[in-house]
C-alpha cells in the first residue's frame, strides 16, 4: 500500500527571480520592485536568486536607487549547475522566473526542477529549439505536478504577439490576415548595443538549424484549424532597423524557410558587429 504523501508546504515566495544580477534580470528586479507591495499589486513576497550573492546585494542597490533596497527581499544562492538547488528555490516560491541564459546551455535543469516539484515557470527566452524540446521532454511530468511552463515572454515575443493580436482584431469576419509584418524601430541618445548572452543565443540558434527541423520532423503531426476558403496562413516576420536598413531578423525559425536568403544577411551583420 502506498503512502500518502504530505502535503506540500506553502511557499515562501510570490516570485523567485533566478539570475537576478545578469544584464537582464537587474532590469526585471528593477521592475519587479516597483510592484512590490503596493496596494492593488498581488505581489507580496519577493526574492532574487544566483551564484553570487555579492552581486545579487549590489544588484538590489542599483534597482531600488535612490531608495534603500526593501529589507523583505531575500537573497538565495543558486545555480542551473546544481540540481538541488534549483530544487530548493522551486520549494520556496510559486513562480520562478528565469532570466538565465542561453537557455539552450542553462534552461533546462530549471525547467527540471520546476515540473518536478510543481511550482510554476516562466522565462524570456525566444530560443524555438529549447521550446520545443522542453514540451516535449516535461509536458507530462508538468501536468501530473500542476506546474505551468511558459517560454518567451521577453521584449520581442509579446509585443509582437500583442500586434498580431491588435491587427487580426481590425479585420471583419470571416476575412483574416495571411501575412504580418512586425517592425522594430530603436532611437536613443545613447549607443545602442546587445548583450552578449542574447548575442550568443542568436549564433547558437543558426548553428543548430538542422537539430529544429530534426526535432520538429519526430513529433507527430498535429492537425490543421479550420479556415476560410479566403485565408491561407498567418505568418509574422521580424523586421529590425540595423545600419539604417531594414533587414530580416535572422532567426532560426525563419532560416529554416529562407536558408538561402539568411545565411549572407547573418554573415554581413557579424561583419558589422565585429567591425563596431
Amino acid at each position: 500500500m502506498q503512502t500518502a504523501q504530505p502535503p506540500k508546504p506553502h511557499p515562501l515566495y510570490d516570485i523567485i527571480i533566478l539570475g537576478a544580477s545578469g544584464f537582464t534580470g537587474k532590469y526585471v528586479v528593477k521592475e519587479a520592485l516597483k510592484f512590490l507591495n503596493t496596494p492593488s499589486s498581488p505581489l507580496k513576497t519577493l526574492a532574487v536568486a544566483g551564484r553570487s550573492r555579492e552581486k545579487l546585494v549590489k544588484t538590489l542597490q542599483w534597482a531600488a536607487h535612490p531608495s534603500s533596497p526593501p529589507n523583505d527581499v531575500s537573497v538565495i544562492t543558486a545555480d542551473t549547475t546544481d540540481p538541488p538547488s534549483l530544487s530548493s528555490l522551486c520549494n520556496q516560491t510559486k513562480l520562478l522566473l528565469n532570466c538565465v541564459g542561453p537557455y539552450r546551455i542553462h534552461g533546462e535543469p530549471v525547467v527540471a526542477a520546476c515540473a518536478s516539484s510543481g511550482c510554476d515557470y516562466l522565462d524570456i527566452t525566444g530560443e524555438p529549439e529549447f521550446m520545443e524540446e522542453m514540451e516535449v521532454k516535461y509536458h507530462e511530468k508538468a501536468m501530473e505536478t500542476g506546474s505551468l511552463i511558459v517560454s518567451a515572454c521577453g521584449f520581442d515575443s509579446i509585443p509582437a504577439e500583442m500586434g498580431v493580436m491588435f491587427n487580426t482584431r481590425q479585420w471583419v469576419a470571416p476575412a483574416v490576415p495571411n501575412h504580418v509584418t512586425a517592425y522594430v524601430s530603436l532611437e536613443s541618445d545613447k549607443r545602442i548595443v546587445g548583450n552578449f548572452a542574447t548575442y550568443e543565443s542568436a549564433v547558437l540558434g543558426v548553428a543548430n538549424m538542422d537539430k529544429l527541423q530534426q526535432l520538429r520532423r519526430s513529433r507527430p503531426k498535429k492537425p490543421r484549424p479550420v479556415v476560410s476558403d479566403h485565408s491561407t496562413f498567418l505568418f509574422v516576420v521580424d523586421i529590425l532597423a540595423f545600419h539604417g536598413r531594414g533587414i530580416l531578423v535572422p532567426e532560426a525559425d525563419m532560416m529554416l524557410g529562407h536558408p538561402d536568403l539568411f545565411k549572407p544577411l547573418l554573415q554581413t551583420m557579424m561583419i558589422a558587429v565585429a567591425l563596431e
